[in-house]
């Protein structure tokens, strides 16, 4: 029996093999695909090529968010040392004060603050590729993905409407961007996703078993990523399954929720390592158990996980607009024309010679479900105004909504791809010329938002890290190996050469600075450079009655300067 089983086994891997290696035989347009994923491949890494060469240099490591430099930290310490935590000496007397944004402490151990998944993947392909590997990992992952995207929207819209889809996709400024923007794990999670989609949906055609371990594989990973994007990756797999009822194995299916779990078995193990609970995120969603409201608390924790920003339509349209028309007026005005054609052609079908029955029924199931996951996430995330930028009315490529709602751009380019594909299919030559000029203009559009905006594109970033880099430099060389610097948002610039508190908010952090330096920890504070009367005002305002005071600066930088704390 176990040697049969292993021949079924061996047989239906070769058979899947054969069925995937025939899904991407190198025709002109696998091949075309191929080379621009190698050439985007080298754009993508266009701020990963400094922090992998020089990755032994703490400089070369500085990244430009706090959640890109708590997901490098955790992924090379899991590389190098197989954990996700680390203990701060300084804690034991500030009382777990000191940790840089994204990060938590938690009973003195310093944890990760959101995902665990990205740290654990990454790490792990560190431990064979090597830490320089670390920030090269996403631009691979996100090439994969769209190759993956091609197979997939093949499978709806057909090979030519998926091809010009694809090549779009290249170019679509929030996708470039933070494929760029190596350590934060959106691109990652969207391109596990649409290779779990991929093999579900030739898991239901194929009705094979290995397509199906492979979807719940795939599926576990780009969960472990961003586990919050479940409601919305749950209800599409659910429509798909009800969409194709007669088709699912069932069998099938349990074997592939079991592989889900076993993929997904260290994220409980580190839960339960890092937060005392191997179903907790490391948020504040908590049911008391013991409370007789638990209906209440139910529907509450209910509320926190399918809509945590609230109901705000109005608001979430506003900041649609804003990182649509707003953002991407020229991108988001050809969308909007595509889309449009699209719709009137499912309506009237008339436009073109229609389909047969079953590929319009596919084509109407994607414009449904696309418009059900894309109003959900347009308000999951838009009820809330994120403020990653210091000027709260700044609308840029950085803004946390442009990542978030890389799923609602990406899936529309489909119907760009249609349209072009379709609209002028009697007249190749046609096609093919509006194609490039097309993805010329976009291109030269993309190019100016994602590299040269002012505010947040790649060039700026480029510039601020050199900066923080040459800040970071000179502030550990004047300051003691086991300082504490209280360093606001420049936190990232110093950890983890130096212990960081990013704020201090509360009467009882100015004691415990007190009891650090008492414990023979220097104490300094980074910050916006002070007159001398703002001096006086701010150790009037905070410090002193503490017993504290900033002394006069040590080191001035063209804005910010370093002072520091004593006891008075």
């Amino acid at each position: 029996m176990l040697v049969g089983g292993k021949v079924a086994i061996i047989e239906e891997i070769q058979f899947m093999l054969k069925r995937f290696s025939k899904e991407i035989e190198l025709d002109w347009q696998i091949a075309v695909l191929i080379i621009l994923g190698l050439i985007f491949f080298a754009v993508y890494s266009f701020l990963a090529f400094e922090a992998g060469l020089n990755w032994q240099d703490p400089l070369g490591n500085i990244q430009n968010s706090p959640d890109e430099t708590a997901n490098l930290f955790f992924s090379r310490l899991f590389a190098e040392e197989s954990r996700l935590q680390f203990a701060d000496p300084a804690n034991q007397v500030a009382e777990d004060l000191i940790s840089p944004r994204s990060m938590r402490v938690i009973a003195g151990k310093t944890v990760p603050a959101g995902f665990m998944g990205l740290p654990l993947i990454y790490g792990s392909l560190a431990k064979i590729a090597g830490l320089c590997s670390i920030p090269f990992i996403t631009p691979f992952i996100s090439i994969i993905g769209l190759i993956f995207f091609y197979l997939l929207v093949k499978e709806i819209f057909g090979r030519n409407a998926a091809f010009i889809a694809c090549l779009f996709a290249f170019i679509l400024p929030g996708w470039w961007y933070y494929s760029a923007k190596t350590l934060m794990p959106n691109v990652a999670f969207v391109s596990l996703s649409i290779t779990a989609l991929y093999f579900f949906i030739k898991a239901l055609s194929a009705k094979k078993l290995l397509p199906y371990v492979l979807f719940g594989i795939f599926l576990a990973l780009s969960l472990m990523v961003r586990t919050s994007e479940l409601v919305w990756i749950g209800l599409l797999i659910l429509l798909i399954a009800l969409f194709n009822l007669k088709r699912v194995n069932w069998s099938y299916l349990t074997i592939a929720f079991f592989a889900f779990l076993f993929v997904f078995l260290p994220v409980f193990h580190f839960n339960q390592q890092n937060y005392g609970s191997p179903f907790s995120l490391g948020y504040s969603l908590q049911v008391d158990f013991q409370n007789k409201n638990l209906i209440g608390q139910s529907l509450t924790l209910i509320e926190k996980i399918v809509l945590p920003f609230g109901f705000h339509p109005k608001t979430a349209l506003g900041n649609f607009n804003d990182y649509t028309f707003g953002i991407f007026p020229t991108w988001s005005n050809f969308i909007l024309f595509a889309f449009l054609f699209f719709a009137i052609y499912l309506i009237t079908r008339q436009l073109w010679s229609s389909p047969d029955e079953e590929n319009r029924k596919k084509l109407f199931f994607y414009l449904i479900a696309y418009l059900l996951v894309s109003a959900y996430l347009v308000i999951y995330y838009g009820s809330w105004n994120f403020h990653d930028h210091p000027d709260p009315e700044a609308v840029t490529i950085g803004t946390s909504y442009v990542r978030y709602w890389l799923p609602v751009y990406l899936f529309s380019l489909p119907f760009l791809g249609f349209i072009l594909a379709n609209y002028l299919k009697r007249y190749r030559l046609l096609t093919a010329v509006a194609t490039i000029l097309l993805w010329l203009i976009l291109s030269v559009r993309s190019y100016n938002t994602v590299m040269l905006d002012n505010e947040e594109g790649l060039l700026k970033v480029k510039q601020n890290l050199k900066e923080y880099q040459s800040i970071s430099a000179q502030v550990v060389s004047r300051t003691e190996a086991n300082a504490v610097i209280i360093a606001d948002r420049l936190d990232k610039a110093f950890f983890p050469q130096r212990s960081v508190i990013f704020r201090l908010n509360l009467d009882q952090d100015y004691v415990r600075i007190k009891r650090l330096i008492e414990a023979d920890y220097p104490v300094y504070y980074f910050d916006f450079t002070k007159t001398e009367a703002e001096l006086i005002y701010l150790n009037q305002a905070f410090f002193e009655k503490h017993d504290l005071r900033v002394g006069k600066s040590l080191l001035d930088f063209e804005k910010q300067s370093l002072y520091p704390v004593k006891i008075q």
